[in-house]
């Protein structure tokens, strides 16, 4: 069964990881998004269908040789 979470820091995202025996970080999804300046941009936006292992969704900024990107991590359980 699926569900809708929000983006979360990284630092609340660490303390669920933290707290959660059994988690670990993992790419939410493979996708490369504009990077808009700051993670702040994504916090509260809403990811759709997010399966049951997943605790939580944040993001990170990467670069590459095309620039700055954000990657979605996530926090799960297996």
């Amino acid at each position: 069964m699926s569900r809708t979470l929000n983006i979360v820091t990284k630092a609340e995202a660490t303390r669920i990881l933290n707290a959660t025996p059994g988690a670990r970080r993992f790419p939410y999804c493979t996708g490369k998004y504009a990077w808009s300046g700051s993670a702040k941009d994504y916090l509260g936006r809403p990811v759709e269908n997010a399966p049951d292992d997943v605790k939580a969704v944040y993001v990170e900024r990467r670069q590459d040789q095309d620039g700055p990107y954000a990657k979605m991590m996530s926090i799960t359980t297996w």
